[in-house]
C-alpha cells in the first residue's frame, strides 16, 4: 500500500521547475567545477543509452551509426559532445561530425572545451560562420556521409537554460536548415530544444526534436501547452533528491518510471488471489465487443487477483473462452446489443465481492447505459473508474453534485471526451484552467494525450512515456484495464493508481515500439511487453 501520491514525491514523482528555479538548484547542488564535470559526464552517458533505445522506434541500430552534433558555446554543447563520446565508445564504427556554432573556439565554456578535447581526435570538426548558409550541411553530407546520403541522428546542443529570446540570426539559420532537411532521420535535444522559452509564442522558431532529454531537472518550458513540443525524457542524475515541492501557484509533477519501484518486489509466499483485489469490468456491446476484451486482458495481466466481466449476454459466450482467467456475467440487453437499464440490478447483486469497478469501453452511448452507471455511482461505495462511453454530461452531473456514494472516482477521457462530458466547445489549456475544471468536477481526471495529465483538483502529474505507437484504436481500453487493476489491488488512492497505470502503459508501449516499430503493430501487442516494465 503506497497511500497518497505525496509519498512518491522524490521517488519517481518530481516537481517541474521553471528556468530560474532549475538554475538555482544547479548552483546549490553543483558547487565546484568537478561537480559540474561529473554531472555533465552522467548526462552524456545516460542520455546516450536512452538515445540508442529510442532510435530503434525508427529502425534497428546500424553499426556505422552517423551523428551530427550541433555544439553551442555553453555547457549544453558539452553535454552533446559527451553524448557523442559515449556512442563512439559503445559503437566503434559510428561516424560523428561536430558543427561548432561559435565565432571562435575561445568562446567555449571551459567544460565544453574539455569535452571537445575528449572527442576531437575521433570526430570531423566544422565551424559555422556567418557565410556558411545551406552549403555547409550539403558539404557535411557530401564529405562525411556520401556513402549513406543521410544522417541518422542530429544532436541539438546549441542553447540551454540561459537562453532568452530572440534567437540570433546565425542560430536561426542553423535551426531552420536542420528542421527542413530531409536527410536527417532523428533529431534529439539534450535538455531544452534550442529556441524554446518560457514565453514561447506558437510561431516562434525552435529546434523540432523528435526526442528531448531533460538533463537532471524536469523543466517547465517543455510542459507549457496541451500539445507536445517533443517527446520528453527525464535524465535523472540525482539533482532532484530532497526537492519535495515547487513554489508555483499550480504545482506540476513529472512521472518517471521509478514510481513503479514499489511494484518491483516479490510477493509474499503466504497470499492468495483475494489479497490482490477483485475488479469488476462493465463494458462491451454487440457492436464493440473488442473494447471489453482488451480491457479484461489488460486487467488480468496487470496484477489483479480476480476480474469479473459484465457484458451483454449475446457476446459473453464468444468472449469468455478467449480469457478463461476472468469470470463472465451476462447482462440483460437492449435490441441494439447494449446493456439495458435492468443490468444494474445484476451488477449490484455481486457488488460485495468487488474491491473496485471499471466501466465504459465499448458500452455504447445510450440512455440505458447512463442510467446503469448513475445507479452504480449512487449505490456502491467502491472506487470507480469511468472511461469512454460513460463520460457523458448526465453521469458527470451526478459526480459534480455529489449525488453518489462512490469512495473515489477517476475519469479517463481523451480531449474529445473531456469536451463532450463538460459540454465545452473548446478548452484553452493552462494548468490553472485544468485544476479549476477538475476541482469543479469533483473527481480525479486522467486527460489522455501525447502528454497525459493526471489532475486531482490540486496538482497535475504528467506522463510522457508511450508515444505515437498508441495512436490507434483500443489503446485507451487497455489503459483503463491497467489502471483498474491497480485500483482493485488497493495500492493507493485513485491518483496513485492512475499514475502507476499510465506509467506501466507508457513504458510497455515504448518497449513495443523499440522492438517492432511504431507503425506495423497491433494495439494488443503492447500486452506482451507489460512484464518487462517491472522486471
Amino acid at each position: 500500500m503506497i497511500g497518497d501520491i505525496s509519498s512518491l514525491v522524490g521517488k519517481g514523482v518530481y516537481p517541474i521547475l521553471d528556468n530560474s528555479q532549475a538554475i538555482e538548484l544547479e548552483k546549490q547542488v553543483l558547487q565546484t567545477i568537478e561537480d559540474e564535470w561529473s554531472a555533465m559526464k552522467q548526462v552524456g552517458d545516460k542520455t546516450s543509452i536512452e538515445v540508442l533505445k529510442d532510435f530503434q522506434e525508427l529502425k534497428p541500430l546500424p553499426e556505422n551509426l552517423s551523428l551530427l552534433v550541433l555544439c553551442g558555446k555553453g555547457k549544453n554543447g558539452g553535454d552533446s559532445l559527451l553524448v557523442a563520446d559515449y556512442i563512439m565508445r559503445t559503437m566503434p564504427r559510428a561516424k560523428v561530425v561536430v558543427l561548432l556554432a561559435t565565432n571562435t573556439r575561445d568562446e567555449l565554456h571551459p567544460l565544453t572545451e574539455k569535452a571537445l578535447k575528449e572527442v576531437e581526435e575521433r570526430v570531423s570538426l566544422y565551424e559555422w560562420t556567418q557565410d556558411s548558409g545551406k552549403s555547409i550541411l550539403d558539404e557535411i553530407i557530401q564529405n562525411e556521409f556520401s556513402d549513406k546520403g543521410a544522417i541518422n541522428i542530429c544532436v541539438d546542443g546549441l542553447l540551454g537554460l540561459g537562453y532568452k529570446p530572440p534567437l540570433k540570426e546565425s542560430l536561426s539559420e542553423i535551426i531552420s536548415l536542420v528542421n527542413e532537411s530531409e536527410r536527417i532521420e532523428v533529431r534529439i535535444s539534450v535538455d531544452i530544444p534550442t529556441g524554446l522559452s518560457q514565453s514561447q509564442i506558437e510561431d516562434e522558431l525552435y529546434f523540432k526534436s523528435d526526442f528531448c532529454y531533460l538533463a537532471g531537472i524536469p523543466k517547465q518550458t517543455v510542459f507549457k501547452r496541451r500539445s507536445a513540443f517533443t517527446r520528453i525524457r527525464f535524465i535523472d542524475i540525482g539533482l532532484m533528491e530532497g526537492v519535495n515541492d515547487s513554489d508555483d501557484a499550480v504545482k506540476q509533477y513529472y512521472l518517471s518510471s521509478d514510481c513503479l519501484n514499489s511494484l518491483r518486489t516479490l510477493r509474499s509466499v503466504n497470499v492468495e488471489k483475494r489479497v490482490f483485489g477483485h475488479l469488476f469490468i462493465i463494458a462491451g456491446s454487440a457492436l464493440m465487443p473488442g473494447a471489453l476484451l482488451m480491457s479484461v486482458k489488460a486487467a488480468i495481466q496487470s496484477g489483479a487477483g480476480l476480474v469479473t466481466a459484465f457484458a451483454p449476454g449475446s457476446i459473453v459466450s464468444s468472449l469468455s473462452a478467449q480469457v478463461p482467467e476472468a469470470m463472465w456475467i451476462p447482462l440483460p440487453e437492449t435490441n441494439f446489443g447494449t446493456i439495458s437499464a435492468r443490468a444494474s440490478d445484476v451488477i449490484l447483486s455481486y457488488a460485495n465481492n468487488a474491491t473496485a469497478i471499471m466501466a465504459g469501453p465499448g458500452l455504447g452511448l445510450s440512455r440505458d447505459t447512463e442510467m446503469v452507471i448513475q445507479e452504480i455511482l449512487q449505490k456502491t461505495n467502491l472506487p470507480i473508474l469511468l472511461d469512454a462511453d460513460t463520460l457523458v454530461p448526465r453521469v458527470l452531473e451526478v459526480i459534480q453534485k455529489g449525488k453518489h456514494n462512490a469512495k473515489q472516482i477517476v475519469l479517463t477521457p481523451h480531449l474529445g471526451e473531456f469536451l463532450r462530458m463538460t459540454k465545452l466547445a473548446e478548452f484553452t489549456f493552462n494548468p490553472e484552467n485544468l485544476v479549476n475544471m477538475v476541482k469543479n468536477i469533483g473527481a480525479t481526471v486522467v486527460l489522455k494525450g501525447a502528454m497525459t495529465r493526471i489532475c486531482d483538483g490540486e496538482k497535475i502529474y504528467i506522463n510522457t512515456r508511450g508515444g505515437p505507437v498508441f495512436s490507434r484504436g483500443g489503446s485507451g481500453d487497455i489503459l483503463a484495464g491497467i489502471i483498474g487493476a491497480q485500483l482493485a489491488q488497493g495500492l493507493g488512492d485513485v491518483t496513485v493508481a492512475s499514475a502507476l497505470g499510465v506509467t506501466i502503459h507508457g513504458m510497455a508501449g515504448e518497449y513495443l515500439a523499440r522492438d517492432r516499430g511504431q507503425i506495423m503493430v497491433r494495439t494488443t501487442e503492447v500486452l506482451d511487453y507489460l512484464p518487462q516494465v517491472i522486471r
